[in-house]
């Protein structure tokens, strides 16, 4: 079978990158609790339970910048507003463990904060990881144009495989 070199073939239990039969054994699957994220998470379970990988759930808190808030205020992770952000960012990466769980394999939790794309491509570069799945984080044409893509800058910037799923 001739695939396009970033391409990604799913049958049963092979997944081809190019020609190279790849195993993935860690597998990063980044979600922000949107609809297009919970199906990414659906997918990188199945891929999960087909290669037994582990699993890094992983949700970035963006951090919030003092243009938003208040002329003289800052926000600290003291404030109830970041316990409600940080409280909702482990709500979402525990529904991911538990969906991993269920299918007997092994789930770790993180929790980063920072910019999500430059976050999620560090934590995949420093733990190793195979195979990086991600939503299209629910961002619309115009906002993706004017915000840029996380999913997007991952695919751009990732040394390993990148699933995108919408």
């Amino acid at each position: 079978m001739n695939l396009h070199p970033k391409s990604l073939y799913i049958a049963d239990t092979i997944i081809q990158w190019g020609n190279i039969m790849t195993i993935f054994n860690k597998i990063l699957i980044a979600t922000d609790g949107s609809e297009d994220a919970k199906r990414a998470v659906s997918a990188g379970v199945e891929i999960a339970r087909q290669f037994d990988s582990d699993i890094y759930a992983v949700h970035v808190l963006s951090q919030i910048s003092s243009k938003v808030l208040p002329a003289g205020s800052r926000m600290t992770e003291h404030d109830l507003p970041f316990k409600d952000i940080e409280r909702e960012g482990n709500r979402i990466i525990g529904s991911v463990e538990e969906i991993g769980i269920s299918e007997g394999l092994a789930v770790d939790t993180v929790l980063l904060m920072g910019h999500p794309a430059e976050e999620i491509l560090n934590f995949a570069d420093e733990n190793n990881v195979d195979l990086i799945v991600v939503g299209t984080l629910g961002k619309t044409k115009i906002k993706k144009f004017l915000l840029g893509s996380v999913a997007e800058n991952v695919v751009r910037h990732s040394d390993v495989p990148v699933l995108v799923v919408s």
